[in-house]
């Protein structure tokens, strides 16, 4: 009787024991998956972050890349890259206010009498002085005799100093007018011996009383002086 209770109780220990056994099975396993899908997880997170800011660091990055750079165009200006003397400066101004011509405007005009009455040896005063009488200052002025330009030199009457035929506007380009006006007035004091006479030959022909030579002498004499005098008339 002893020994079957012994039995029976070592049976329902051996059962216990697995039971128990089994159950810890259980929960062990239970914690290695959890442990395991925890690690997918964070790996998931953490590779969809880095992808996410990778992309977004991208994004300006190639757009910068892509974006073409703007065009820059170069002008080219010969006669606005020369620099006025003092003296021209001055006169600038004057002009500019006396003539209601922008400062701006006149800037190239100044700097390319300054330039050809240097390299021809003909004073540039006297250019700007013929220029105001002539045209006022207006790159495009036209007589009814055909006098085209800021010095309003005739075309037909100088086919040795510029080429209408193949360049209509020529004599409307400031540059070229103010040389082949300058060219001209050079002959004429050559020929006349005189820079009134010169004058009187390029804008007054068939007047005795040289009236046009003398407003051009008064301009340049009004010129000279707010040259020399800081850019005011004396007495003004």
């Amino acid at each position: 009787m002893f020994a079957t209770r012994i039995a029976k109780f070592a049976r329902h220990a051996a059962s216990l024991m697995l039971h128990f056994a089994h159950g810890g099975l259980l929960v062990a396993g239970l914690i290695v998956t959890l442990f395991i899908a925890s690690r997918i997880a964070n790996h998931g997170v953490q590779g969809l972050s880095l992808d996410s800011f990778t992309d977004k660091a991208q994004v300006p990055a190639a757009m910068a890349v892509a974006e073409p750079e703007p065009e820059v165009v170069q002008v080219s200006d010969d006669s606005a890259s020369i620099q006025l003397s003092p003296d021209l400066q001055r006169v600038k101004a004057y002009v500019a206010k006396r003539y209601q011509v922008s400062a701006v405007a006149l800037e190239p005009l100044l700097a390319s009498a300054q330039q050809t009455g240097r390299s021809l040896g003909v004073d540039p005063l006297l250019l700007v002085a013929v220029m105001a009488i002539e045209s006022r200052f207006n790159p495009f002025a036209e007589s009814p005799m055909g006098a085209q330009g800021l010095m309003q030199v005739i075309p037909k009457f100088h086919p040795d100093k510029v080429d209408v035929k193949s360049d209509k506007s020529a004599m409307f380009d400031p540059e070229t007018n103010i040389r082949v006006g300058a060219l001209v007035l050079k002959e004429y004091i050559k020929s006349t011996g005189s820079v009134e006479r010169a004058l009187q030959q390029y804008g007054g022909v068939g007047d005795p009383s040289a009236p046009y030579a003398s407003k051009v002498m008064a301009v340049k004499a009004m010129l000279s002086q707010v040259a020399r005098s800081g850019g005011r008339l004396v007495g003004a």
